[in-house]
């Protein structure tokens, strides 16, 4: 048997702990994703309401309040800017704007941000995943982002 390193146990030990406290999270968003979707009662609650003889129909408003509030923030791409500490670095601030739009465009940066925002809104986090795609630009890399789906972060609790 192959014996573990003391600092992988400890890496382990921490992502558990991390892991473990936002169980909780975990649960409620799950629960607002199927509320989102249309799925307002548990089976308990549809066999109460039909012994009631009431519709368990969903009123449903949180769907296209969601696009409305998508629409919204994202109807237009965000305007970078950068500015120079001094005089001497008028243009460089410059060439970071534009660094700056070429990698929203590259990436794609309207879809991802709606993604992002969709994320937020149902289960109260969205992220942004930056990396570099070695394969872009014929080979010489590109720096990139998408999003990332927030079940799959486990962040420090504090």
């Amino acid at each position: 048997m192959i014996k573990e390193e003391k600092f992988i146990t400890e890496i382990k030990e921490l992502w558990q702990k991390w892991f473990d406290a936002r169980k909780e999270w975990d649960t409620q968003a799950r629960e607002d994703i199927d509320f989102y979707l249309g799925n307002h009662f548990t089976a308990e609650e549809s066999d109460t309401l039909a012994e009631r003889n009431q519709s368990n129909m969903p009123m449903d408003r949180l769907y296209s309040a969601i696009e409305q509030f998508k629409a919204i923030v994202t109807s237009k791409p965000p305007k970078f800017s950068a500015v120079a500490r001094e005089d001497s670095d008028n243009k460089l601030a410059q060439v970071w704007r534009v660094i700056l739009e070429y990698i929203w465009d590259i990436s794609d940066g309207d879809e991802t941000f709606k993604q992002v925002i969709h994320d937020y809104a149902v289960t109260g986090l969205g992220y942004f995943y930056t990396y570099i795609d070695q394969e872009s630009d014929y080979g010489r890399g590109d720096i990139k982002f998408t999003y990332v789906d927030p079940f799959r972060v486990v962040v420090d609790p504090n």
